[in-house]
């Protein structure tokens, strides 16, 4: 398995190959089943040069974690791009899992204080811990708040890193002690306000993909400094930004780049 730095690395190379146009990543196609409360992805992908292409199909039921099950399943096939044959099958949850928390980590590394040391996290499944993981590898992190809608899971993700870091279940007054705070949740409503997180804080919110759900609030939108991954694709699937600009309060005008133009110097 890859390692976190690994993953960082590798993630700054991808980020850098979608900005400037070497790598070719449509926007995903979704198909909501809202009669199951679920959403089917298919992301394709290749880069230029490069002798395999993937596609990863995703399967997000909402409902699942309140079964006991996983809130992501999800499968990546390898192709070889000379002569289409498919070469792998492999695991899509945990390579989803950590590139997303391995792409935070760089957005991290780039954009937070670097004296930063109280980390937030809404969520406790498997983005959550590898979101952890990789803020370790790149900040000095002594302590972590773990927010989350059920307690016991809350107390089980702290246990699980409390021979790591200082684990603690959080509430909406310590929040403003988080130097660096990732969202990791399916919500459809802000999980806080601007008033409840201290300046210069380092946002990272990952956990919406559709344009009528959100982590954080439009007042944060407006107030915040806009990084994104891919601005296209935002355009269609961020409801963070989506729902403040239908409102009249945001513009993507104001986005402030893509995280590959921030590697390569660009902003």
């Amino acid at each position: 398995m890859v390692s976190m730095p690994e993953a960082i690395d590798a993630m700054r190379s991808a980020f850098t190959q979608l900005s400037n146009g070497e790598a070719i990543v449509p926007t995903r196609l979704s198909l909501d089943i809202h009669d199951k409360n679920a959403t089917f992805l298919i992301m394709p992908a290749y880069a230029k040069g490069c002798p395999y292409y993937s596609v990863k199909i995703v399967s997000v039921n909402y409902s699942n974690p309140d079964k006991g099950l996983p809130l992501i399943q999800a499968v990546v096939q390898v192709f070889d791009a000379a002569n289409v044959e498919q070469l792998a099958t492999m695991d899509g949850e945990s390579i989803t899992a950590i590139r997303t928390g391995a792409a935070s980590g760089l957005a991290t590394d780039l954009l937070a204080n670097k004296d930063s040391k109280v980390a937030a996290i809404f969520g406790t499944g498997v983005q959550a811990d590898s979101h952890i993981k990789a803020l370790i590898e790149v900040r000095g992190i002594e302590r972590v708040l773990v927010f989350s809608r059920n307690k016991k899971s809350a107390e089980l993700f702290c246990d699980l890193f409390s021979n790591k870091i200082k684990c603690e279940i959080g509430n909406i007054k310590s929040l403003c002690e988080a130097d660096i705070i990732c969202t990791t949740t399916p919500s459809k409503s802000p999980l806080f306000e601007y008033e409840n997180i201290k300046p210069g804080c380092h946002l990272n919110v990952i956990g919406s993909h559709q344009p009528n759900r959100r982590e954080i609030s439009s007042d944060i939108v407006k107030n915040s400094k806009i990084i994104v991954d891919k601005i296209d694709a935002c355009k269609i699937e961020a409801g963070d930004l989506i729902i403040p600009m239908n409102k009249g309060k945001w513009s993507f005008d104001l986005v402030h780049g893509e995280l590959g133009q921030v590697i390569s110097g660009e902003v």
